[in-house]
């Protein structure tokens, strides 16, 4: 599925079809796990339309790979957007306390205080005449405990 998925090519020269089908992720750069945040997701740098015969189908919202949800829209939706409620949690942080070094392998982080993680969102959304588009934005989650040691952050 992911090989029919289209993305922005080049940020800075977006093309007619990109301008209005490249998903556009509003929320925060920085959470903390056991919070819940709004992120929006708008379809298009410019709005895409939504009428009987070119709409946009669904958004899917996902933090690190986990989807969060899906919103199902349809012509007769007013807008191409979709709010979803985020509620991270710790086990994402635990989760990644590892690195990959092509220099020395593998590295477990143990109990080496780590306190975030820099992860992204994906949305994902289909429109029913120009197919699949994707795009991310990163963001960081902070744990909600108190852990002891320095700081480390990878990404997951």
């Amino acid at each position: 599925m992911t090989d029919n998925i289209n993305r922005l090519k080049d940020e800075n020269n977006p093309t007619e079809t990109e301008k209005k089908h490249v998903p556009v992720i509003e929320g925060p750069s920085m959470m903390t796990a056991g919070g819940t945040y709004e992120v929006t997701v708008s379809v298009g740098i410019e709005p895409h339309v939504m009428e009987k015969n070119h709409y946009i189908e669904w958004i899917d919202l996902y933090l690190a790979e986990q989807k969060i949800d899906r919103v199902d829209l349809g012509p007769s939706a007013e807008k191409a957007e979709a709010t979803f409620k985020v509620t991270p949690q710790d086990e994402l942080i635990g989760a990644t306390e590892f690195e990959v070094c092509h220099i020395r392998g593998v590295n477990v982080c143990g109990d080496c205080g780590l306190t975030s993680v820099i992860t992204d969102f994906k949305a994902i959304e289909s429109c029913n005449v120009h197919g699949l588009w994707e795009s991310s934005m990163e963001v960081e989650v902070m744990s909600s405990k108190e852990k002891p040691g320095k700081k480390c952050s990878w990404k997951a």
